[in-house]
């Protein structure tokens, strides 16, 4: 018997060896500096959005974190987790519950103790019941599992909170994008609405010199050529501009369709929003500032509290129970003395026999958190990645604009040559149109430009995490 008892034993021995122990944050593949992104130090102020000075975006943005159904749900959820955390905390502390009855029955006299009635004097068919009291029950949490359970429902909570921060940063972030789509997509068809009205007016010119005979078909032919050309890219850019809209709206809670207000005000041809390129600090700042970094840590941390809740099924469970009241046929005697009920209890709860179930339980809870690791890791990896990568595409788009920009100075100064060589009489009206529509390609050009480095940034500031 004593051999089977410390046979019995052993595991729970070696189980309390392997407690889970305090949780230490892992190291992670962080690089000591950025390569491509900047150094400068990180501002508190996470309304990123606020660099581009434009109002509109920012009601916006303003009116989509308030109506967005992806932070209300988000929003939901940790307050979800959060009272989980709540009833968590509150295992550990004993639970008291108070009750009473009163009940008065008459019996069947052909059934049960009815049947005696007959035969007993003073044995009445009506009967009362009174009974009151207050009972605790307090489950001791003696291996620390119930700890373990609090801890690892907070960094759940903690998960939610930053869940809802990554919704916030994921919705500001997509009604940037949608905004600027809508209002580089409104200035092309504006300009490509300015060319073809040249080309027109051109193939006009070129048709009436074909007929007085000093003008060749090919140029009327090329400027029909050209004119379709416009007539086929003219309906996209007014889908562009519908659909940028209807994600607007849904983005800010409304249906697609909806009138946003104050959204028209903004004019076809002002100057696309620009702002400066965003502080990236060190790489370690992304382990606070990035809301999915801060879900897979709690994550991790979660995990590795729920092996200790695991571990501490090794040892067995106590509780005290206490129990005082009345209880009564008489209610007239309800209260007193002679009908107290007075019981206290100790419990004793051991899986002294399931160890092997426990051990399975421990190496789950154990695997778990492997996996939470290597989440957590790869999380990381991804969003130095991010950042990197976000910060190549800014220089690309900074580039690229300048070199745009050039062009487009290089373009405005040929348009300026053939007007004053116009006006001196050694060109024509159709070199002028010519001129005229190579300026607006060229500003085409430098519209999708600057649209591409406004993208890039809100593309840095979703990677930094605002």
């Amino acid at each position: 018997m004593i051999r089977r008892i410390t046979a019995a034993l052993v595991p729970l021995l070696l189980g309390a060896c392997a407690m889970a122990g305090p949780y230490n944050a892992p190291n992670v593949p962080l690089a000591p500096a950025w390569h491509a992104a900047n150094t400068e130090t990180r501002p508190a102020d996470p309304q990123w959005w606020h660099d581009f000075a434009d109002p509109q975006l920012d009601a916006l943005i303003t009116a989509g974190l308030a109506g967005n159904t992806d932070i209300a749900m988000a929003l939901a959820r940790l307050d979800q987790a959060r009272s989980a955390a709540c009833a968590a905390h509150a295992a550990l502390l004993p639970q008291g519950q108070a009750q009473g009855t009163l009940a008065r029955q008459r019996q069947s006299i052909d059934s049960g103790l009815g049947r005696l009635v007959p035969y007993v004097p003073g044995l009445s068919r009506v009967q009362n019941q009174g009974d009151a009291g207050l009972s605790v029950n307090w489950d001791i949490d003696f291996a620390g599992g119930i700890a373990a359970q609090g801890r690892a429902a907070q960094a759940d909570a903690v998960s939610a909170r930053a869940a809802l921060e990554a919704a916030r940063l994921a919705t500001a972030a997509e009604i940037a994008d949608a905004y600027l789509a809508w209002r580089s997509a409104r200035a092309d068809r504006a300009l490509l609405l300015q060319q073809r009205d040249l080309i027109a007016r051109g193939a006009q010119i070129a048709m009436a010199r074909v007929a007085r005979g000093d003008g060749a078909r090919r140029d009327a032919d090329e400027a029909r050529v050209t004119l379709a050309a416009i007539d086929a890219v003219l309906p996209d850019t007014q889908t562009a501009i519908g659909t940028a809209r209807n994600r607007l709206a849904i983005l800010t809670g409304r249906p697609a369709g909806s009138d946003l207000p104050g959204l028209d005000t903004v004019a076809a041809d002002a100057p696309m929003p620009v702002a400066r390129a965003p502080a990236a600090g060190a790489p370690a700042d992304l382990l606070r500032h990035r809301p999915d970094l801060v879900v897979a840590e709690a994550r991790l941390r979660a995990s590795h509290a729920r092996i200790g809740a695991a571990l501490a099924e090794y040892w067995p469970k106590f509780s005290l129970a206490g129990l005082f009241g009345f209880s009564s046929n008489d209610l007239s005697l309800l209260g007193g003395n002679s009908a107290n009920v007075i019981t206290g209890a100790v419990g004793l709860r051991w899986r002294l026999f399931d160890f092997g179930r426990v051990d399975a339980e421990v190496a789950g809870a154990r695997g778990a958190e492997r996996e939470a690791l290597a989440a957590y890791r790869g999380s990381v990896l991804d969003a130095g990645g991010d950042v990197e990568n976000a910060f190549l595409v800014l220089d690309g788009a900074q580039h690229a604009l300048a070199a745009r920009r050039a062009a487009d100075a290089a373009e405005a100064g040929l348009l300026d040559q053939v007007r004053a060589s116009l006006r001196a009489g050694q060109s024509s009206e159709a070199d002028l149109v010519a001129a005229r529509s190579r300026r607006i390609t060229s500003q085409r050009a430098l519209l999708a430009a600057q649209n591409a480095l406004a993208a890039a940034l809100v593309r840095c500031h979703r990677a930094l995490g605002g």
